[in-house]
C-alpha cells in the first residue's frame, strides 16, 4: 500500500493504479487521480466544502 501526505490529509492506493487514489475528508470517501483529489483538497481547504463528485457513465 503506497501513501501520500499531502496538507494533512492522507490518500492512498492499495493497488498501484494510477487513477485509484482514495482521499477521506470528514465522513466522505473520494476515489481519483492524484490530480483531481488534490484538486478537492485545495477547494475543501479554501471554502470548507466538497466539490461534487463526477458522475461517470
Amino acid at each position: 500500500m503506497k501513501k501520500i501526505f499531502y496538507q494533512g490529509f492522507t490518500f492512498t492506493n492499495s493497488n498501484g493504479k494510477t487513477d485509484n487514489w482514495t482521499l477521506v475528508i470528514g465522513n466522505q470517501v473520494r476515489v481519483g487521480s492524484l490530480f483531481e483529489l488534490r484538486r478537492q483538497v485545495h477547494f475543501f481547504t479554501e471554502l470548507g466544502v466538497l466539490p461534487p463528485p463526477k458522475i461517470t457513465k
